[in-house]
C-alpha cells in the first residue's frame, strides 16, 4: 500500500461538520506535536461538537503542560475504551497501526468513521480518508489549516498546543525541518500570545537529576561506527534500576553526541521491559544543499519502523547486540 493523501482538508473539514460525536487521538506516548493536535483540536470543536480526547499508553509530564485543563481520556488498555459510540474519530500525527496500540483493533472495525491527519511519509490504511503533508514540519501546522477549514477563529487557547506541537517536533526551531512556511506559522501563533518562553520552561525544563545520571550512562556506552560519523547509545534496564531513571527521562538523550564535530547521525538503543528494543536515530542535515546525509526514516523502515528523514524510529525484537548489529546492517544497506 502506498500511504499518500486520499482526501482534501476541506472534505475532512466537512466530514467534522457533518458528525455531532467526535474523538479526537494520536499515537501512543505522545510527543508535543500528537498532544498539541489532539488539544487544540478538542478544543477548536468543544463549541459545537460532543468532542472527546483520547491520549493512548503512558503521557509523558511535560505533556501536561500542553494539555492544561483539557479534559482527556487516558486509554492504557482496550478496555479503557469508552462504550459510547463515537460518529467520527480523527487520528492525527500518525498512520502506523503499531503506533496505535491499545486501540488499532477498535479502529479497524470502524472504519468507515475513521479520518488522519499527517506529516509522516510513511503509515498504514488506517484512516481509509486521510490528508498527508510530509513537507509539514509538523501536525499541528495541518491542524491549524483544518481549523481554517472549518471556519473557526484561532484563538490563544488553540494557538498555546499548536506552537508546542511545531516549536517540539522542529527542536525549538533549530532542526532542518524549520523552513519559512514553519516560521511564517509560527508567527502566527505567536501573535496570538502564545507565552513561548513559560511553554519552553514547562516541557523542556522539568527534569529530575536523575536524568543526567541516565544521560552520563548513555554517553558513556557510546560507540562510533562509520568512520565516526554514527554514535550508537544503549541504555538498559540496569540502568534504569542504578540510577533510578524513568522511561519518559530519556526524551531528547538521543541528540547529545550530534554536537560532535564528525558526527552525522545519533542512535539510542533502550532495553523496554517487554524485552523488545526501542531504536530511536537522529541525524544532521547535509553540510551543504544536496549534499549525501544519513536518511533515518530509510534506516527506521529496514527495521520495521519509520519516521522523519532526520528523526526516526523502531521497535525490535531480539537482545541488545542483535539488534545492535541489525542496527549496524540497515546503516550499511543506507549509508549516504
Amino acid at each position: 500500500m502506498t500511504y499518500q493523501r486520499t482526501a482534501t482538508l476541506d472534505q475532512l473539514a466537512a466530514r467534522i461538520k457533518a458528525a455531532d460525536r467526535v474523538v479526537c487521538t494520536a499515537h501512543a506516548k505522545p510527543d508535543g506535536d500528537a498532544a498539541g493536535s489532539v488539544v487544540a483540536l478538542t478544543r477548536a470543536l468543544a463549541s459545537t461538537h460532543q468532542v472527546q480526547a483520547w491520549l493512548a499508553g503512558p503521557v509523558p509530564p511535560p505533556m501536561h503542560a500542553i494539555i492544561g485543563d483539557t479534559p482527556w481520556i487516558s486509554i492504557r488498555e482496550s478496555s479503557d475504551i469508552p462504550t459510547q459510540e463515537p460518529d467520527l474519530i480523527i487520528v492525527l500525527d500518525t498512520g502506523a497501526r503499531s503506533q496505535l496500540y491499545p486501540m488499532v483493533e477498535w479502529l479497524d472495525a470502524r472504519r468507515d468513521r475513521v479520518i488522519g491527519i499527517d506529516h509522516h511519509a510513511s503509515g498504514d490504511d488506517v484512516a481509509p480518508e486521510r490528508f498527508i503533508d510530509a513537507s509539514a514540519a509538523s501536525c499541528t501546522m495541518l491542524v491549524m489549516e483544518l481549523i481554517d477549514c472549518l471556519g473557526i477563529t484561532l484563538g490563544q487557547d488553540m494557538a498555546t498546543p499548536l506552537f508546542a506541537g511545531l516549536a517540539t517536533d522542529t527542536g525549538w526551531f533549530r532542526q532542518a525541518n524549520a523552513d519559512a512556511r514553519a516560521f511564517a506559522a509560527a508567527a502566527r501563533l505567536l501573535a496570538c500570545d502564545v507565552d513561548k518562553d513559560g511553554l519552553y520552561r514547562a516541557i523542556e525544563e522539568t527534569a529530575r537529576p536523575q536524568r543526567l545520571s541516565l544521560q552520563a550512562r548513555a554517553l558513556q556506552s557510546i560507540q562510533w561506527r562509520q568512520d565516526g560519523q554514527v554514535a550508537v547509545m544503549r541504555l538498559t534496564q540496569q540502568d534504569f534500576e542504578d540510577t533510578e531513571g524513568r522511561r519518559s527521562e530519556v526524551t531528547g538523550l538521543v541528540n547529545a553526541p550530534l554536537v560532535v564535530a564528525g558526527g552525522e547521525m545519533a542512535a539510542l538503543l533502550l532495553e523496554e521491559s517487554s524485552g523488545a528494543i526501542k531504536v530511536s536515530m537522529r541525524s544532521k542535515p547535509p553540510k551543504h544543499a544536496g549534499g549525501d546525509f544519513f536518511n533515518v526514516s530509510q534506516i527506521a523502515r529496514e527495521l520495521g519502523g519509520g519516521g522523519h528523514v532526520h528523526a526516526a524510529g523502531a521497535e525490535v525484537q531480539g537482545g541488545m547486540d542483535e539488534v545492535s548489529d541489525q542496527l549496524d546492517a540497515a546503516i550499511e544497506r543506507c549509508r549516504p
